[in-house]
């Protein structure tokens, strides 16, 4: 009841209050089935419902086998012009086969199986992998591979925004792993709070390495072959005397003590992004997200909400154990934003509750 107070439904009940998405569902159905799309953008302003379907999302394909990470991205904690916070953050909701089995129990796996020695050969996954095998897994060795601190003797885990290639590397390392090693069906990341990338907090430095990193984890989601194939040269920053590196075909920045590090592992790689935006003025049209498939979310329908309003008030009933007069209080909440619809109606039958001697009109005066 506190989570719907909110206007937020928790995670147990996602699929009872899932009304009239059976055709979004479908559409994203579909596109997991395209090998040749690996990006979708959900597009729905801000209480359409956008963190309810992606939550949604998350639960059927957690059943249908496919890995899964939801991240929630944010302007001053999860930018994604910090690649590595993005990559911790991916690895802490990383989840395969249910819920609570998590990125170190994927990593056991791998390693108990014999096609996991073909990931000996990757730099940060192989290491840890090695040492599952020998016995020797401390947790120095996890939290340096789940991007905590850095470890002596291990590849670097760098935080700077041009080491976007270190962490697209991991990831399209894991993907791989993920159908080639445990035969499930890939590794869906859904971001959500996408139109954070054109925040108004970030100078044009962050902006540019945002939009960098963004487009390496497309281009890896599609198993561009550049990435493997592009010659990568020296870019001279001027009036600036340093210098960074650039992909000759795709424009990707390489820093200049990892640069040999490509941004994508082994093609195909096996993942999918979803990225959940709410309309924003000029982020839509440009690259890489103007090329994606999208997929609109409208506001729910009349007769859908009626059934959750049906689904909140029998909860309400059994939390509170007692009857409230329902009678005109459908009619008098908001219908153009769920989530404020959701909020009303708890509200609402707060009010019917504490005060049953006078009517709901005068009670909202």
């Amino acid at each position: 009841m506190e989570s719907l107070r909110l206007g937020i439904v928790p995670h147990g009940y996602i699929d009872e209050f899932t009304f009239g998405r059976d055709k979004e569902t479908e559409r994203v159905k579909k596109w997991l089935g395209k090998a040749e799309e690996s990006s979708l953008v959900l597009i729905g302003e801000y209480g359409s419902g956008k963190t309810h379907f992606l939550d949604y999302i998350y639960s059927i394909l957690l059943k249908e086998g496919w890995a899964i990470s939801y991240v929630s991205l944010d302007p001053s904690e999860l930018p994604l012009h910090r690649p590595k916070r993005i990559y911790e953050a991916i690895l802490r909701t990383f989840r395969f086969k249910t819920r609570d089995r998590g990125f170190r129990d994927f990593l056991r796996e791998v390693a108990a199986r014999d096609k996991g020695h073909e990931l000996d050969g990757h730099p940060y996954l192989g290491t840890v992998i090695s040492r599952i095998r020998s016995g020797i897994d401390d947790e120095y060795i996890w939290q340096w591979i789940e991007g905590k601190p850095i470890l002596v003797g291990t590849p670097p885990m760098y935080d700077y925004s041009t080491c976007a290639n270190i962490y697209c590397n991991i990831l399209s390392g894991i993907g791989w792993a993920v159908k080639n090693v445990l035969e499930l069906k890939g590794l869906v990341i859904l971001f959500d709070e996408a139109e954070v990338i054109d925040s108004y907090w970030y100078t044009s430095y962050q902006s540019d390495k945002s939009w960098n990193f963004l487009k390496g984890l497309v281009l890896m989601a599609n198993n561009s072959p550049h990435l493997k194939e592009e010659r990568i040269a020296p870019f001279h920053l001027f009036p600036h005397p340093g210098r960074v590196f650039l992909g000759e075909k795709t424009g990707l920045r390489y820093p200049g003590m990892m640069r040999y590090l490509r941004y994508i592992w082994r093609a195909p790689c096996d993942i999918k992004l979803v990225l959940a935006f709410a309309p924003a003025y000029g982020v839509l049209e440009k690259a890489p997200i103007n090329k994606m498939e999208w997929l609109g979310l409208s506001h729910l329908r009349k007769n859908y909400l009626k059934e959750i309003f049906a689904r909140i008030v029998s909860i309400y009933e059994a939390a509170y154990r007692s009857r409230v007069e329902k009678k005109d209080i459908l009619a008098m909440i908001p219908a153009t934003n769920t989530r404020l619809f959701i909020k009303a109606a708890v509200e609402a039958l707060d009010l019917v509750r504490f005060y049953p001697h006078d009517t709901l009109r005068n009670l909202l005066k």
